[in-house]
């Protein structure tokens, strides 16, 4: 059954412990790291952050697991199938496309400065960013918040409404208010994407992607 026609479940502790991690846990640096770098995003800033969100992602799994006691499955992630990388590469590219045409239209652009911190990174680090965002990210949001708001509101809609909100402002601390609105297209194209498959590799591949090309790929191309 899906998450409209089955009964309304209630929360259980353990998954008001995984909606606190998914939802509450990418704001945890905020509040650590001006303690311990200040306000200004340096190197070691982003890359403590990216260990913190592994952390963060290992103890969900756990909470999926252990605490919850189900399978991956219960957050969207799938066999492999011979189409889950192509149809991943494929979606992050459309994905990428079509955000740029509408940021373009609606004359917004990214942040700036923290683009170029990003840039001035090593290619191994910015790798492992892409990485993370992809699995960190779309396990979080897609695969653990959506499903678990998903069985609770008994609509994925309402689910999908909440997280979307919740990405996009995780990601005001980094570019700021006036460059949020990419981020709300890229976070709302990718949300309809899982919507469709309900396949968290297919997602983890496109988000990737759409990092992969503003991370790797462009700076190598312009290096050449």
């Amino acid at each position: 059954m899906t998450a409209e026609t089955s009964p309304r479940k209630g929360l259980s502790p353990a998954t008001y412990l995984g909606l606190l991690l998914a939802l509450a846990g990418p704001f945890l640096p905020y509040l650590v790291d001006p303690i311990l770098f200040g306000s200004a995003w340096t190197p070691l800033r982003i890359e403590w952050d990216t260990g913190i969100h592994w952390l963060n992602w290992a103890v969900l799994i756990g909470v999926v697991l252990y605490a919850e006691k189900l399978p991956l499955t219960s957050i969207g992630l799938k066999r492999w199938r011979w189409w889950t990388l192509p149809l991943g590469l494929i979606a992050g590219v459309i994905i990428l496309n079509v955000s740029g045409i509408l940021v373009s239209a609606l004359k917004v652009g990214s942040e700036k400065d923290f683009a170029a911190i990003l840039m001035s990174l090593p290619f191994a680090v910015r790798l492992l960013i892409v990485v993370t965002a992809g699995i960190f990210e779309e396990t979080l949001f897609r695969g653990y918040a959506l499903e678990r708001l998903a069985a609770a509101f008994n609509n994925k809609w309402a689910a999908a409404a909440v997280t979307v909100a919740i990405f996009t402002l995780a990601h005001v601390p980094a570019v700021g208010l006036t460059h949020v609105l990419p981020v709300f297209i890229v976070s709302l194209l990718v949300t309809l994407l899982y919507l469709w498959r309900r396949n968290l590799v297919v997602n983890m591949i496109a988000h990737a992607t759409i990092d992969g090309v503003a991370l790797l790929l462009i700076p190598f191309l312009s290096q050449r």
